[in-house]
């Protein structure tokens, strides 16, 4: 599920000059951990201006294991379970309007007539529908740091990590409210254009290793109030994760860019921890 691509985002204005790198090495002198590193990525970017310099593929030779925030994320596979609830009705919490507007996106994007859309979704979360209609705005010809990470560990035979399962990040979507999934869904649909130059934003960013301009899509507002459960949240979680992790080998950490910044981004959750973060520049 390319899905993720929401959570390459950055939060707040609280970086300062020393922080406006995509990686960092680490170190805890108290703790004897030397060298693993840290890194920011993209899940999703166009093929041609895809940005993963020579010097990833030097740290992640130098790490005894690639630690993403799923293991093996180029196979994981998605209990379809997850994805409906029979209980629920997609056609039935729309309004006439709302429905006409969701089934011209399926019949224009998905080539799905109404009524076969209609069974095919009956039963979807709406958090499946919305993530339809990102990968929908994806580019056709697109690359993901963590499938290239992946290649280059598994070249070396190195160990494969995880901070988290794809069923726990599918469940951040089960703790918001049916209407406030449904209000994401429509929001993505209105906003189709904006969506596009955004994401291409973000690249031109991204590729500039511009970390303030890449907090400004990392909102509160572009989150509709979750914030916390995208982001915040998970980083609290994985920071002893990762520190056990890095306790028994070097670990070369992957994790969309949108986690590493703000006052509980995993920059100033590891320094609180008492972490040397080396910036370094790619």
């Amino acid at each position: 599920m390319k899905w993720i691509v929401i959570l390459t985002f950055l939060f707040s204005l609280t970086i300062n000059a020393q922080e406006q790198s995509l990686c960092y090495e680490l170190s805890h002198e108290q703790l004897g951990i030397k060298s693993s590193y840290l890194f920011g990525t993209m899940h999703v970017m166009e093929t041609n201006r895809f940005f993963f310099p020579k010097k990833l593929s030097r740290f992640l030779k130098k790490s005894d294991a690639l630690c993403l925030e799923i293991k093996n994320i180029t196979d994981v596979q998605i209990n379809p379970d997850i994805l409906f609830d029979s209980t629920l009705n997609l056609k039935s919490n729309c309004d006439s309007a709302e429905w006409a507007k969701i089934t011209s996106w399926a019949e224009d994007k998905l080539y799905m007539k109404p009524q076969q859309f209609e069974e095919n979704f009956r039963y979807a979360k709406p958090f499946m529908l919305f993530q339809f209609i990102l990968a929908m705005n994806l580019p056709v010809n697109k690359k993901s740091h963590e499938q290239e990470l992946e290649k280059i560990a598994a070249l070396n035979k190195m160990e494969f990590l995880g901070l988290e399962s794809a069923e726990e990040q599918l469940n951040i979507f089960n703790q918001i409210p049916f209407n406030d999934q449904m209000d994401m869904v429509f929001k993505e649909l209105s906003e189709d254009e904006k969506n596009k130059q955004d994401f291409n934003d973000m690249q031109q960013a991204y590729i500039k290793q511009d970390l303030t301009i890449l907090c400004d899509f990392s909102s509160e507002k572009n989150f509709i109030g979750y914030k916390a459960l995208f982001l915040d949240n998970r980083n609290k979680n994985w920071i002893p994760k990762m520190k056990e992790m890095m306790l028994k080998e070097k670990v070369f950490f992957a994790v969309g860019a949108g986690h590493l910044c703000g006052e509980n981004g995993l920059i100033a959750l590891l320094k609180r921890e008492g972490f040397k973060l080396k910036p370094i520049e790619l």
